[in-house]
């Protein structure tokens, strides 16, 4: 029976904080008590501004006053680095991208810039540059494991698949309790099972996407895509008993999840658990009823849940 796999997830790390140097002032105001620039202000009291601004999720004002302060001092990195962000806020893709680079013109080790310019390009759609960029992170900051994850699951989507697998291990070496580094592993190690030349080359990548996703449920029991990720790996390798506490755990965490009910009704079936699997069905079709993107899934539910139920 043709199970539910749905899309492999891949988690993108969130932009480093906003602020950076001295942090915005203590107390916010509200928008009509800013003060408003003159050219008289230092390039530090625009910068303080902009910050004020931003915190009062002000962007476009905010963007005014960091463009004032680089104006009047361009080598003021934290400056263009906070109008990068800003940038990031109003969806301006290009000018962030610029505003990081005017950043890294001024320090070429900025780690949080460089950063920011690779996600940057990531929300262009400048992939290359972007992992470019994360290379750069890496040699500024071996250290910096999500820097080395992004450059993972980005070598992963531009097909690098071996290199990926690489990046996760680097990664992981530096730090083997991060859950998402064993989690994107398993996704590369799954993508290497479908490329498989041979049956003993394609067993040995469901064996490792097994043992990753293993690793990332251990370190996050509430992770639920990874019990999720798993329960497939497991279907993958003919283990159904383990696939059916796999799919449960990942309902124990999030007890709506529609992908895992539909799958784990098949399970029940397969291992000859009719009450279970006439429940599991009925659960998703309420769930699933509420939900578009499940329309397709749902008929087939439908169908299922009348044979069982003859």
């Amino acid at each position: 029976m043709q199970r539910q796999l749905g899309k492999l997830w891949l988690g993108i790390l969130p932009l480093l904080p906003v602020t950076v140097g001295a942090p915005v002032v203590a107390a916010l105001v509200s928008p009509a008590a800013y003060a408003q620039p003159t050219d008289s202000k230092d390039f530090e009291e625009y910068f303080k501004l902009g910050n004020d601004f931003f915190q009062g999720k002000l962007f476009d004002k905010a963007a005014e006053a960091y463009e004032k302060c680089v104006e009047l001092n361009p080598q003021y990195k934290e400056g263009w680095y906070n109008l990068g962000i800003v940038y990031a806020r109003l969806q301006e893709y290009r000018k962030e991208i610029a505003a990081y680079k005017k950043a890294i013109d001024v320090d070429p080790r900025y780690e949080k810039a460089l950063y920011n310019l690779a996600i940057a390009y990531e929300d262009a759609d400048l992939l290359q540059d972007a992992l470019q960029t994360y290379e750069r992170v890496e040699q500024v900051a071996p250290n910096a494991v999500d820097a080395l994850v992004n450059q993972g699951i980005l070598r992963a989507r531009l097909g690098q698949l071996e290199e990926a697998v690489a990046t996760y291990k680097k990664a992981i070496a530096k730090d083997p309790s991060l859950s998402d580094a064993w989690f994107n592993l398993g996704i590369a190690h799954s993508k290497l099972a479908e490329k498989a030349r041979d049956e003993a080359a394609r067993k040995l990548a469901l064996e490792a996407e097994k043992s990753a996703y293993e690793k990332a449920v251990a370190l996050s029991p509430s992770y639920h895509k990874g019990w999720y990720n798993l329960a497939i790996s497991y279907n993958k390798l003919g283990m159904v008993d383990e696939e059916i506490t796999a799919y449960e755990k990942a309902l124990e965490i999030r007890p709506e999840y529609p992908q895992a009910l539909f799958n784990l009704a098949y399970a029940y079936e397969e291992k000859g658990l009719k009450p279970k699997a006439v429940a599991t069905w009925e659960t998703y079709v309420k769930v699933a009823a509420k939900l578009p993107t499940e329309k397709e899934y749902l008929v087939t539910a439908r169908e299922q849940l009348g044979r069982l139920k003859l």
